[in-house]
């Protein structure tokens, strides 16, 4: 590479009036990571003819993020030196791209100079103080996160012969095996007009010489940051009238951080040298009269600069003299770029230096930049879980709050059996980007009670967007709130107010990149005040009890039947995932046959509560001899009056997660083992007369690896019709797990079925049933990044249902099809449970399952969600439409969303609206929409609400379906017709 002296001095002397040898780039906006999977699932709406309302899902539709490669290198530098010298040179290399990269360094003589040095070698400079120092490694290749940056040094030994005058070039060298590295000192590649270098030029003076080297501190604890400017004179005369001014650092409005404290080091008033101001007051640095742009923002022209001032009248030669600031922000509201909050900040400060260097008192040498210091702000992390303190005050169940902003989202009252609204508002209290899990405790709620999170209009259920298994928020901003409608669909079979009491669930948002090990997170309450509406004796052993006695009145606190006679009942033993069998026995009390509905709930030793999340409780009926018969019941047979001692059993399934299936419980030992214990009530109730009766008993489970089986799924079906649904089971562990596959859906009608098909072509669409596979079969998921992988699978109890092996961060597609008897009531639902059970015995094992709920309807929609890549974002896909992208799409780069409506019911669909939420991790791409009824082309929609037939309203994307389609209620889709929507969206 040639030596371009007089391009380089040109491109240094610009440097120095534009504020530092190194430019000063504004970080970007964080690029989407490669490997994310960016979901997205859709609903419809629609009516039949008698005014029913519906709602279904469509499948779920993956993208995979695809690995952008870029870099840059700062900057060409000058140096001065003494002959024999060791001079360090640093310069910076930061991974633009959005994935981990390494490079390779290289440092060499430049050709065409005056001299050639004998060692010159690259350091990784770990403290930024642009010194080699002890223990900081040469280095030949970097690899880096995307977003981070190295700092390096150049270690140049300037020949001891050189001579006053001379020049010695160096040029460093980065390179990328899958991307390019620019040169960031220009646009055109620097002195050397070639990317991927820095020239430096190091000149030889018999002058002062001073070595300087800033360095920057910081004390995340305190939000401080010290700044230390450290100057020796390696020359031949003393330095004087050295004059020395650092700038406070300012956010992206002009307000600087906080002075704290000044010090110095080798600086004495009493030697005629100029201190720095004492803290809090600062020097007002005047650019015009200076003539050096302190604050580094491109110009001269600042009059009014905060910042410190110092002189040192006399450095003499070997002399060694520092001066340190600590400055102070608010990691809340200090930003100094595009991106909300303070995290990942990057704060640049430099240094100038201006002396007399040739002891000449009549010329004047060019201002010195220091070294650039980059300090990245860390991310502080916190989260509020509110109510949204509507405080009307009314009794509708419109999810509005009752009882003003007390961290309780409060709805007076609801008919049994509906559907209560809560809206939650969620705020990243952090100083950075977080997404937040939000899991919900049912609490007292009754057992039965199911909460699903949606968008604030209720219209659009919220999923998985960070592959966690749980519902999040995707990336929300520093300070953001989100607004969340929580549906809370209770039984048909409670009502009343809990004792006054009322129903209290919570939701619990939690950190999802919080590393601490108890991730920041807030609660708020989910309060129902009463389910308005519609003896007994309930005994764990066979007393011969007197009617009409109850002869174990159960009260808090509450234990193992602790009432008049508790009976000799033990504690029954439990592993994960297993079956516990409690036989109980009722006596009617009445004088007239009764029926009664059996129910499961349990406690914490004081309240009586709902089921933890994931048991289940099913009853049955015995036999003369005792034993279970039959099928599973909820309501005992008639009973007639005066009946003692009735034996029933209740068959609890201990949940196969182990987060949910707890060894301690911290309620109550009754086994005095050291542990607690799961108490497990049962209930009876008659719906004739109301008469209760309740009995306790406790469960001890035996002592995590995890799995996630998503997302649960809802639609509609014709009897005798089939409904499909599609699943990933994902191994979010970090050890291999066996799994055996299993889907059950038994229903109120008869002969209900199923099969679960899994794919075995590797396309990622399953396309065989389990029951079909055979030995030569494969089955095929895909990996953390996207790329199938081969799935190894067994049937080792050759009972059907195959066993498969899913090493860390492998996931498979799982889909289930329903198939309803053609004798099923309309309104009938039926709940299919598809189960992957953990083939590892050990207690620590995990299991997954996950139910889809299927409504018999005379006419019926169904959705299917596609999705293909637009590499231009010109609205052209570039493949083909897959629920399942094998095309990797890179940021800045578009998907185009597809949604196909179809009515395959027998009768009209009324009112139908598609709506969809703009995917995390992605931007709507303005006047995207497209529309088709049936085999039309499609045709262009606008944006705005209500003039046409679909819009995009902060977020949410709404089709409005039919020939008669208004802009507010939708129209009608007939059967076996089709629409067709679209939408664009860029990839961050």
């Amino acid at each position: 590479m040639t030596f371009n002296k007089r391009k380089l001095s040109q491109i240094c002397a610009g440097a120095v009036l534009a504020g530092g040898l190194a430019v000063s780039i504004a970080p970007a906006v964080a690029a989407t990571a490669a490997g994310t999977l960016i979901k997205n699932l859709a609903t419809v709406t629609y009516e039949d003819s008698a005014g029913n309302k519906y709602s279904a899902q469509s499948n779920e539709a993956v993208i995979t993020v695809k690995q952008v490669y870029k870099a840059e290198l700062s900057s060409d530098s000058i140096k001065t030196a003494t002959a024999g010298q060791m001079t360090y040179i640093q310069h910076t290399l930061t991974n633009n791209g959005n994935g981990s990269d390494t490079y390779t360094l290289t440092a060499a003589n430049d050709t065409g100079d005056d001299l050639t040095s004998n060692s010159v070698k690259v350091y990784r400079d770990v403290n930024g103080n642009g010194l080699v120092d002890a223990g900081e490694p040469e280095v030949t290749s970097v690899t880096l996160a995307a977003g981070a940056s190295a700092e390096l040094v150049i270690a140049v030994a300037v020949p001891s012969s050189a001579t006053t005058g001379q020049e010695l070039g160096v040029i460093l060298t980065a390179t990328s095996a899958n991307g390019t590295v620019t040169d960031a000192t220009n646009a055109t590649g620097g002195a050397d007009s070639t990317q991927g270098t820095n020239q430096d030029v190091i000149t030889v003076s018999g002058d002062a010489v001073l070595n300087y080297t800033k360095s920057a501190t910081l004390n995340a604890a305190t939000n401080r940051i010290t700044y230390t400017l450290t100057i020796t004179n390696t020359g031949n005369r003393a330095a004087t009238n050295v004059n020395i001014y650092d700038a406070i650092p300012v956010d992206n409005v002009g307000t600087p951080m906080t002075l704290v404290s000044t010090s110095v080091s080798g600086l004495l008033a009493a030697n005629g040298d100029t201190l720095p101001p004492t803290a809090p007051a600062t020097d007002t640095l005047n650019e015009t009269s200076l003539g050096i742009d302190v604050n580094n923002d491109g110009d001269k022209t600042d009059t009014v600069v905060a910042g410190i001032s110092a002189m040192d009248a006399s450095i003499a030669s070997n002399q060694t003299v520092s001066v340190s600031m600590v400055v102070e922000y608010d990691p809340a509201v200090f930003n100094n770029n595009t991106i909300a909050g303070s995290a990942g900040d990057i704060i640049k400060n430099t240094a100038w230096l201006q002396a007399n260097l040739d002891g000449n008192p009549d010329t004047t040498e060019n201002p010195i930049a220091s070294n650039p210091t980059q300090t990245v702000l860390p991310q502080k992390y916190g989260v509020d879980a509110n109510d949204t303190d509507e405080n009307l005050n009314d009794t509708v169940n419109d999810g509005k709050d009752d009882d003003g902003d007390n961290d309780i989202q409060y709805v007076t009252q609801a008919p049994i059996g509906s559907s209560v609204q809560f809206m939650v508002d969620v705020t990243n209290n952090g100083s950075g980007t977080d997404t937040f899990e939000l899991l919900i405790a049912r609490g007292d709620f009754p057992a039965g009670t199911t909460f699903t999170i949606w968008n604030e209009a209720g219209t659009v259920q919220i999923t998985d967007t960070n592959n966690e298994g749980g519902v999040d928020t995707g990336p929300l901003a520093a300070g953001a709130t989100k607004t969340y409608m929580v549906k809370a669909q209770l039984p048909s079979t409670v009502s009343g107010d809990n004792s006054g009491s009322g129903f209290t669930a919570s939701l619990t948002a939690t950190s999802a990149n919080d590393p601490a090990t108890t991730p920041a997170s807030n609660t708020t309450k989910l309060q129902l005040g009463e389910i308005t509406s519609s003896g007994v004796d309930l005994t764990d052993s066979a007393d011969g009890a007197v009617v009409g006695l109850n002869a174990d009145d159960l009260k808090s606190p509450y234990t193992i039947n602790n009432g008049d006679n508790a009976g000799a009942r033990p504690t029954f033993d439990a592993t994960v995932g297993s079956k516990v069998e409690i036989p109980f026995y009722i006596d009617n009390d009445s004088g007239s046959a009764d029926a009664f509905k059996l129910y499961a709930g349990s406690s914490d030793g004081t309240n009586l509560s709902t089921l933890p999340t994931g048991w289940t409780v099913t009853f049955y009926a015995t036999d003369s001899a005792g034993n279970r018969t039959g099928s599973p019941i909820t309501t005992t047979p008639s009973l007639p009056a005066g009946t003692t001692d009735r034996k029933f059993i209740a068959g609890v399934s201990i949940p196969a997660d182990p987060a949910n299936a707890a060894a301690d419980y911290g309620t109550v030992d009754t086994n005095r083992d050291g542990d607690g214990d799961q108490l497990i009530s049962i209930k009876v109730l008659s719906s004739a007369t109301g008469a209760t009766d309740i009995m306790m008993d406790a469960i001890d489970v035996a002592p995590l690896r995890q799995v996630a089986l998503t997302p649960p799924g809802s639609d509609q079906i014709q009897a005798g019709g089939s409904v499909d649904y599609t699943h990933t089971l994902d191994n979010t562990g970090n050890t291999e797990e066996t799994f055996e596959l299993a889907a059950t859906n038994p229903g109120t009608t008869p002969n209900w079925n199923n099969n679960l098909l899994v794919d075995t072509t590797g396309d990622g669409i399953p396309d065989k049933p389990t029951s079909q596979l055979t030995p030569t079969d494969k089955i095929y998921g895909t990996d953390n990044t996207g790329n199938p992988v081969q799935v190894v699978w067994t049937d080792t109890d050759t009972d059907g249902n195959p066993e498969v092996t899913l090493p860390p961060g492998v996931s498979m597609p799982i889909s289930p099809v329903v198939f309803a008897p053609s004798d099923a009531d309309p309104g009938e639902v039926n709940t299919l449970t598809v189960t992957a059970t953990n083939t590892d015995p050990a207690a620590t094992a995990p299991d997954a399952s996950v139910e889809d709920i299927s409504t018999v309807i005379l006419g019926q929609v169904r959705l299917v969600k596609t999705v293909a890549y637009d590499a231009a974002c010109d609205g052209t896909p570039d493949s083909a439409f897959a629920a399942n992208l094998s095309a990797k799409v890179a940021p800045g780069e578009c998907a185009i969303w597809q949604i196909v409506a179809e009515n395959q019911g027998d009768a009209n669909a009324l009112k139908v609206v598609v709506r969809d939420n703009v995917p995390t991790y992605t931007t709507y791409q303005a006047s995207s929409l497209k529309y088709a009824l049936g085999n039309s082309t499609l045709t262009a929609r606008t944006d705005a609400a209500g003039d046409d037939s679909a819009e995009q309203v902060n977020g949410t994307v709404s089709f409005f379906i039919g020939p008669d389609a208004t802009s507010a209620v939708g129209g009608t889709l007939l059967p076996g017709q089709t629409a067709t929507v679209q939408f664009r969206t860029k990839i961050d």
